[in-house]
């Protein structure tokens, strides 16, 4: 297994297209079924499912990707440490919910593209259901996560600080006529939260 093809799997796995994985790698569309054709043979594995024009990833596919994504930022990063390259160079994958993303992210993005043109952030919608093993295997670098406690074991926690909460409802709704709503009030009510995952 060649890192060239791991490359070029992920670029046909981003596109899902070889035509446009070879245009983008600068390779004719032969060079990159014969790398992907190789793979496969190599891994006695299929890695995608041709089906008319349309390329579909198979879940040993997806598996690959994975790995395939984080080889090439561990090279990039080799390669920034090794010659002492003055920008830092990688990637970091970051879980965080949408809300806070719209909100927050904006600003530290950049900031951080400010110092750090050549790091390429990968943002994911948070979920707190795989988030210790994913942190562990190296999935995903960083998360964000919008709760009141999470204890995780091997894995580093902090709170950066707490949100104001406000509870919403419509004008007819009998909960709005009041001035102060205690959680009691609640009961029997149907209370919509975020999704998180």
């Amino acid at each position: 297994m060649e890192f060239r093809q791991l490359r070029t799997f992920r670029v046909v796995a981003d596109h899902l297209s070889f035509s446009r994985a070879a245009e983008q790698l600068f390779m004719a569309q032969s060079s990159v079924s014969a790398q992907i054709r190789s793979l496969e043979t190599e891994l006695d594995l299929k890695l995608f499912d041709r089906i008319g024009r349309r390329v579909l990833i198979t879940d040993a596919g997806l598996k690959l990707y994975e790995y395939a994504r984080r080889i090439e930022e561990m090279t990039d990063e080799i390669r920034s440490e090794v010659t002492g390259a003055k920008d830092v160079r990688g990637a970091l994958t970051i879980r965080i919910p949408e809300t806070l993303a719209s909100v927050y992210m904006p600003e530290v993005v950049e900031r951080f593209y400010g110092d750090n043109p050549r790091v390429k952030l990968n943002f994911i919608n948070c979920s707190d259901l795989q988030l210790r093993e994913e942190l562990n295997s190296g999935r995903i670098d960083l998360a964000f996560l919008l709760t009141d406690a999470i204890h995780m074991k091997e894995v580093n926690v902090r709170m950066l600080r707490s949100e104001g909460l406000v509870l919403v409802a419509g004008p007819a709704h009998s909960l709005s006529r009041q001035k102060k709503v205690m959680p009691d009030d609640l009961h029997r009510q149907t209370v919509m939260f975020p999704r998180t995952d």
